[in-house]
């Protein structure tokens, strides 16, 4: 007799992290103030020895409740912001069932290699669930506190998810904006599965880095913003949660490099997204970006400028200790102040409020000849427009001021990312030219990044000391001053970058 086939559905869903004071708060909203059904959810976590499942970006659970085991394959969708695919069937007992799984995102990543499955985690969750009814829509809003386990670790789980499971996607936002009314609570883009795979060592404290978006060329541009921007929205809010949780400087260089995708995503795609909205949208990422220039700076300057003049100087070298101190010192406040914004309720809004935007805000309803463009047509505008700003402005590079050189890094930089963002476009003969174009501008983003250091180590050097002892300050010239010896070369090497970038082929043309 054959397996029941699992089946597949689409799983739309809010998930927010939420504290012990906040669920007691959120308790009395009309949406959890009524009779709950009460459930108690042991999940065990399943995957090869060498995580497979997990690095194709698939999670498989098994799930005991009242009514019996449920086997659960989960896929995000193309960076997916609240949307899932996922595949359910019933089975016997907490070990998966491998002919179920064969029809499944899981049985295409194990091929035949099912027998390897072992547990990896498992969580038990004591879940309360409300159904919220308002003009036609129905939403499933649980409240889940639990705990999940990996070997000897563990961790609480304190969530509350929001399930749309009939009508519009816009009343989940609706309803979350309402419930962060009376009480805290943070937009998460991570599952239960992830935090249990780091849990067991899985990228552990790792930064989150970009993603590439799947883009294909007969792709509608508004789809393919959406692409874009829920990938950066995760990079930025996976990265800013472990920031909150350890000071480590990759994480917030990753939740910054979310941000400047963000916003790049917002240039290349603004005649899709024109409106009032796009305008706070900008404002808002702004003010988080600025929110973190200065703990990136002080990270800059002591890893590019500092700590290469301290091996030199050797051990014991008082003035260079005396430094150090202060530029720990100055780096650790940089860093609360960093932290501090990332723990605000702003934040949190900005979360949300953008989140929602993207997914259901006015631009979407906008007319159909700016949304349904195909974005092969508006990647290969966009990309010839950014790549003449760049050979434009890098014409005369030797002569450029390092503010004007800066400028110049800032187009490659949007020129870059708008050539990973369509990178899936053009289909794949495309692809070897577009890896050789990519590949030159980073070469020139990297040489006009040096530069940019060291006029950023020149300008505001001075400024992390805050007056601390003449004999630092000294040092700290001398250290710059060692640096900027480097420029000549770096401006020559500048200048052969940008010449093989101008003769690199558009990747895009036919």
């Amino acid at each position: 007799m054959a397996p029941p086939r699992p089946t597949a559905g689409l799983e739309t869903e809010l998930k927010f992290e939420v504290d012990s004071a906040s669920i007691e708060k959120l308790k009395t909203h009309p949406a959890l103030a009524g009779p709950a059904s009460p459930k108690r959810l042991r999940s065990v976590y399943f995957d090869t020895p060498h995580h497979d499942l997990k690095n194709h970006g698939v999670t498989l659970r098994v799930r005991e409740a009242d009514d019996g085991f449920v086997q659960t394959v989960k896929k995000r969708q193309g960076a997916g912001l609240f949307a899932r695919d996922e595949w359910e069937s019933a089975v016997a007992g907490v070990r998966p069932d491998t002919a179920a799984l064969q029809d499944t995102p899981a049985g295409d990543v194990l091929n035949g290699h099912a027998g390897s499955l072992a547990p990896v985690f498992a969580t038990i969750v004591e879940r309360q669930v409300h159904l919220w009814r308002h003009d036609g829509d129905v939403v499933e809003v649980s409240l889940d506190q639990g705990e999940i386990t990996a070997g000897s670790q563990s961790e609480p789980i304190r969530e509350l998810e929001l399930e749309l499971k009939a009508g519009d996607p816009a009343a989940l936002f609706a309803l979350a904006r309402d419930l962060a009314q009376g009480a805290p609570i943070r937009l998460s883009f991570d599952s239960k599965g992830e935090r249990g795979y780091r849990l067991a060592g899985h990228d552990g404290l790792a930064a989150l880095k970009a993603e590439r978006t799947a883009v294909s060329g007969d792709m509608s541009a508004a789809e393919a913003f959406r692409r874009v921007a829920r990938s950066a929205l995760g990079q930025i809010a996976g990265n800013a949660q472990l920031l909150r949780r350890a000071r480590l400087p990759d994480a917030l260089h990753q939740t910054r490099v979310g941000l400047r995708r963000f916003r790049a995503a917002l240039a290349v795609f603004g005649g899709v997204l024109r409106g009032p909205a796009l305008d706070e949208v900008r404002a808002q990422t702004k003010w988080l970006a600025e929110a973190l220039d200065e703990a990136r700076d002080i990270d800059v300057f002591m890893q590019s400028t500092f700590r290469p003049a301290e091996a030199a100087a050797g051990e014991g070298d008082p003035t260079m200790a005396a430094l150090g101190a202060r530029l720990r010192h100055a780096q650790a406040e940089a860093y609360e102040r960093a932290v501090a914004a990332i723990e605000s309720p702003r934040f949190a809004a900005l979360l949300l409020d953008v989140a929602a935007w993207v997914e259901v805000g006015a631009w979407t309803h906008a007319e159909a000849a700016r949304r349904c463009e195909p974005v092969r047509d508006l990647g290969a505008r966009e990309l010839d427009r950014l790549s003449e700003k760049v050979l434009k402005k890098g014409r005369h590079l030797a002569k450029l001021e390092p503010a004007e050189r800066h400028q110049l890094r800032i187009k490659a930089k949007k020129l870059r990312y708008a050539t990973e963002f369509f990178g899936g476009a053009f289909g794949p003969k495309a692809e070897r030219r577009r890896a050789r174009y990519l590949a030159s501008l980073r070469t020139l983003q990297d040489t006009l990044g040096e530069l940019n250091d060291i006029a950023v180590a020149r300008a505001q050097g001075p400024g992390f000391l805050n007056g601390r002892g003449a004999d630092v300050a000294f040092a700290a010239g001398l250290i710059v001053g060692r640096r900027e010896r480097r420029e000549p070369d770096l401006l020559d090497a500048s200048e052969k970058a940008f010449a093989a970038f101008r003769q690199a082929r558009p990747f895009w043309e036919p």
